[in-house]
């Protein structure tokens, strides 16, 4: 059942987005107005760029914080709105079917009561592609392995794997969770590697966090995050994670002295300035590796035109051969008919002899 925020939720679903592609956003959000559970669905939406102008999306609630909170600090910003006991984490490049939700609810209902509940992707083979969902962390902080490690059927899955994180896109999240570890770290701006650090933190406290393979999702990965982009965003805040959990130390909330704007307004900030020098090294690289390509190029093209300039060499030197050859045999055969003119001369002599005395003969 959908209602609206202040109608006394059970769930809210809450999709940051920065309205990039609204027919991609609309797609997204019918779909959660589509899930069958007959507990009370409330959608917000995050509209984190303030220069698009904000459009009808239906029976949901548009939050507007004034800037790109990215992926963490907007869902923080919706906790804030929020008195349900659990979230659901949209991202707006991703489509629900009807009975997603209600697997995620039957799987966090369950003795265990984890604090997230993640759904699964599959692949046209209808597989569970390796290394997509969820993963481990070694005790000192650095990411360790990706879950499933092999592409998996969802009847296959382990239930005893143990799980450090599981991604955050569907995931069905127990608010008295987020509230434990202090919600997510805007740090992590503005997504990478923001899951993987709120589910640590959330197993680190004692707590558990799944994966369901009955509850299936389409997403489009990175669909809004342009590939060069991503790759700097991986790296980037691979390495803030490592270094934030790099050595063991109590359990504790995030500290919440600066507000999840201040902290993102500065994170932004700073990003640029990383971006420009990031995507200045690899112009930098990609112009030496094309000065590579090319001084190869040319040395292998000047390389071809010794060949060449030796095969024409060649083969005039095989065409002076032919014609030499061509001569001699040439040459070869008026020496033989010259000899065998010559015997034959010799061996017609007295015949012509005869020949001779006779006409003279008979003249006489």
């Amino acid at each position: 059942m959908i209602v609206s925020l202040a109608n006394d939720p059970d769930i809210v679903a809450v999709v940051p987005t920065l309205a990039g592609n609204l027919p991609r956003l609309r797609a997204c959000i019918d779909s959660v107005c589509a899930s069958e559970i007959e507990e009370r669905l409330a959608i917000v939406v995050v509209w984190n760029d303030p220069r698009v102008e904000r459009v009808d999306l239906g029976p949901v609630t548009i939050l507007e914080p004034g800037l790109n909170l990215g992926l963490p600090g907007g869902m923080n910003f919706a906790r804030d709105a929020i008195t349900a006991p659990r979230l659901w984490i949209i991202q707006d490049d991703m489509t629900v079917p009807s009975d997603c939700l209600r697997s995620l609810m039957e799987r966090q209902d369950q003795a265990d009561n984890p604090a997230i509940v993640s759904p699964v992707i599959l692949n046209e083979q209808g597989l569970v592609p390796a290394k997509s969902r969820a993963g481990t962390v070694r005790s000192d902080g650095v990411m360790d392995q990706w879950y499933p490690f092999d592409d998996l059927s969802p009847e296959a899955f382990d239930p005893d794997v143990r799980l450090d994180w599981v991604s955050l896109s569907g995931a069905l999240v127990r608010c008295d969770a987020w509230d434990a570890v202090g919600g997510m770290d805007p740090a992590f701006y503005p997504l990478m590697h923001s899951d993987v650090d709120f589910g640590y933190r959330v197993t680190r406290s004692g707590m558990t966090v799944v994966l369901e393979p009955s509850a299936v999702i389409s997403h489009q990965r990175n669909g809004s995050t342009p590939s060069l982009f991503a790759r700097f965003l991986y790296e980037r805040n691979t390495e803030r994670f490592e270094a934030k959990h790099r050595t063991p130390r109590s359990v504790e909330s995030e500290d919440r002295s600066e507000s999840t704007t201040e902290i993102a307004s500065r994170e932004a900030s700073v990003m640029v300035v990383d971006f420009a020098q990031y995507a200045e090294r690899y112009i930098d690289g990609t112009r030496d590796m094309i000065s590579a390509l090319e001084q190869s190029v040319a040395e292998h093209y000047q390389h071809f035109l010794n060949i060449q300039s030796q095969a024409v060499a060649l083969e005039a030197q095989v065409h002076e051969r032919d014609r030499e050859i061509e001569q001699c045999h040439l040459d070869s055969q008026e020496a033989i008919s010259r000899l065998m003119a010559s015997r034959s001369m010799r061996v017609t002599r007295p015949l012509r002899f005869l020949g001779s005395l006779a006409r003279k003969i008979r003249r006489d």
